[in-house]
């Protein structure tokens, strides 16, 4: 669950939380220009309610005389640091802490190309509550700019790290390449991932059998240079399942071609 809360108010709030279950602390800040559009002040209340963690983010309630919360419906950012680095040509290291540790069953760490792109999960499996936190990325390509954001999962939910996105470039000079199929030979699935640099021309990902048919084209231009991948199932362009057998898969762009044989088993 990555969502995010309004909070409005005009001085540091720390509060801290103390239901039948455990400790929760609540660390934020906010400036008035998130105020309500209808021009409500900012402090008209005297009293916020920290909603329970069964049927929202928050546990148990408090007070405060100098401050407001509206819309609060989901997490406020956990503070805490989280940074990454270059630590080889294409390696990158993420390093991480938090302020309050409470009961995390663990991280995980999204990441993008783009600041405001799609995140996908990086770690396969949760990692471990440690502090300080580190995570090494050897799945980056050159010559691109990678955005991460961390999380930290409590009874469940996923409660953000921080404010800030760690980012790192890497360096080198993205070839457009396509890689070997991974399986293999293979039954059921395989995965073509290829890289296409900036300069290359519009790609065109093509499954042919021996014969010099085309089997299945994988439609779709990508929006900008980087590594991507697709998944052939054994199927043509009908949704058929095609035979077993020795096939190629090709990758063209502008008048450049480079092919990878396939074998696929029933």
């Amino acid at each position: 669950m990555r969502t995010s809360c309004i909070v409005l108010a005009l001085v540091l709030l720390a509060a801290v939380v103390v239901p039948a279950s455990g400790a929760f602390e609540l660390r934020t800040w906010a400036t008035p220009a998130a105020a309500p559009a209808d021009g409500s002040p900012l402090c008209t209340s005297t009293s916020f309610t920290l909603r329970s963690r069964l049927g929202g983010p928050f546990a148990g309630s408090a007070e405060s005389a100098s401050f407001s919360l509206w819309g609060c419906s989901a997490y406020t950012p956990v503070e805490g640091i989280f940074f990454a680095s270059i630590t080889d040509p294409l390696v990158v290291t993420l390093r991480w802490s938090v302020d309050y540790l409470g009961q995390a069953e663990g991280f995980n760490i999204y990441r993008s190309t783009s600041e405001n792109g799609l995140f996908e999960r990086v770690n396969e499996k949760l990692l471990e509550p440690d502090l300080p936190g580190v995570y090494v990325d050897r799945t980056v390509w050159p010559e691109t700019e990678f955005w991460y954001e961390l999380y930290v999962v409590r009874d469940g939910f996923e409660e953000k790290v921080g404010f800030e996105l760690a980012s790192v470039t890497t360096g080198g000079r993205l070839v457009t390449r396509l890689f070997p199929p991974s399986p293999n030979p293979f039954r059921g699935e395989t995965v073509i991932m290829h890289d296409i640099a900036a300069d290359a021309g519009p790609p065109r990902l093509t499954i042919y059998d021996v014969s010099g048919r085309v089997v299945k084209t994988f439609a779709g231009t990508p929006e900008r240079s980087g590594r991507y991948e697709v998944t052939w199932n054994g199927t043509n362009d009908n949704g058929q399942h095609v035979g077993s057998g020795v096939y190629f898969c090709s990758l063209e762009t502008g008048e450049n071609r480079e092919t990878r044989r396939i074998v696929l088993l029933k």
